[in-house]
């Protein structure tokens, strides 16, 4: 071996870290499942993404953001210290009236500001999970939720959807043959992310007198309950049951780099979750909080008109082009509100399968896979309509619609 050769090796070597005594939960953390994504973004020129589950760029309140901004940093040096460990009391307490528009009662010291519904997904976790606990989740159910139940090592038990939500039959079924109670189950009732349903109001009762009967916490997650486009609004199912807790956010109603979203808990887990709270951050950033009250108590309603307006005509463009575009066989919600809209391909057809194929037509979805905990293929996959325009989301189902018709072609 020549110095050289040596060198190279002695490099390899310091570039290759040693096996490290890392958690258990570290073989939670691997490769993101959006890199994977990514990646096909790059194999059309003029890429069409539905994979964007947020609020358009160009219905961002950017200028009365920055209004609201210059308020607060006007009065910066009140806020920069620490302190507000569960949030900026007044935005607690304008959030505690918004609620109580909705027939929900959470008194502002039973609110706690959360990082988004992200974190709050994760301090119930870390306050309620031990490794191997049981969760309910709904079959299928968000993406970030799973991420965080993986992380605590949880057990998941899935309960089947239908175009009303989660079943209350199959719950029973569930738990039925469950060897152990469940800790947790984790919902969200109303436009469901990933499938854009709503669950009626005799299904909720329903699930909340399963859950009552076995001593079920219920986590109810609710991004986009004031994204309603048609109908009339189901209670929350902490309207109905004031030991659920709920989980709001800013994100999709003002904008996701806020980072401020809240959670209403029973008054017996308030501590503890302020408790869970201040170990992981401390406190929430103060200055954002002052920001968001300003937006909320200043315009947020009036910003919500327009923006209903304009995604009620992006969903309707989306069906209307799966209607034109996509063959027999193919299956699709027809969401109320929020973002999504699910659709399962023709029988024979997996959405991970065709998702290349797809790209290379200048489409990218996410496929139905992502949404299960046991992560398998599957037929489904959901589109998200906020981001694009019409124009777009019409040309997008058309070179979908391009890539099934090969698919099922190739499939013979």
């Amino acid at each position: 071996m020549t110095a050289t050769d040596a060198a190279a090796v002695i490099h390899n070597d310091l570039r290759r870290p040693a096996a490290r005594p890392l958690a258990r939960r570290a073989a939670s953390f691997g490769p993101s499942p959006w890199e994977a994504v990514i990646r096909l973004l790059d194999r059309h020129p003029d890429m069409i993404f539905f994979g964007n589950g947020a609020p358009a760029m160009e219905l961002m309140p950017v200028a009365r953001l920055q209004e609201a901004a210059a308020r607060v940093w006007a009065d910066a040096p009140g806020h920069l210290g620490y302190g507000d460990v569960a949030g900026f009391a007044p935005l607690r307490e304008l959030i505690a009236a918004r609620m109580a528009t909705q027939g929900i009662v959470a008194h502002p010291d039973s609110l706690l500001l959360t990082n988004g519904s992200q974190q709050g997904i994760d301090l119930i976790a870390r306050l309620v999970l031990d490794p191997g606990d049981i969760v309910l989740v709904e079959a299928p159910t968000y993406l970030g939720a799973l991420q965080v139940f993986d992380a605590f090592e949880a057990t998941y038990l899935t309960v089947p959807t239908d175009g009303d939500g989660l079943r209350v039959d199959a719950l029973e079924q569930a738990l039925a043959g469950s060897s152990r109670p469940p800790k947790l189950l984790y919902t969200v009732p109303t436009f469901q992310n990933p499938t854009g349903s709503t669950m009626p109001r005799a299904r909720r009762e329903a699930l909340l007198e399963v859950a009552r009967a076995h001593g079920i916490l219920v986590v109810e997650d609710d991004p986009y309950g004031e994204l309603r486009y048609d109908g009339q609004a189901e209670p929350a199912l902490r309207a109905l049951d004031p030991d659920v807790i709920y989980l709001g956010t800013f994100s999709k109603t003002i904008a996701p780099g806020l980072r401020v979203g809240w959670l209403a808990a029973p008054p017996d887990l308030v501590t503890p979750l302020l408790t869970a709270r201040e170990a992981g951050d401390i406190h929430n950033e103060r200055m954002t909080a002052r920001i968001v009250y300003h937006a909320a108590s200043d315009f947020l309603d009036d910003h919500l008109v327009g923006a209903r307006a304009v995604y009620r005509r992006r969903r309707d463009a989306l069906l209307e082009g799966l209607t034109d575009h996509l063959p027999l066989g193919a299956r699709w919600t027809e969401p109320g509100g929020g973002f999504f809209v699910w659709v399962e391909l023709p029988e024979g057809l997996s959405a991970d399968g065709l998702l290349p194929h797809a790209a290379g037509h200048g489409v990218v979805y996410l496929p139905g896979s992502w949404f299960y905990p046991d992560s398998r293929e599957r037929d489904s996959l959901r589109l998200s309509f906020s981001t694009l325009s019409e124009a777009t989301i019409t040309e997008g189902t058309r070179r979908l619609g391009r890539a099934v018709m090969e698919g099922l072609a190739e499939r013979g």
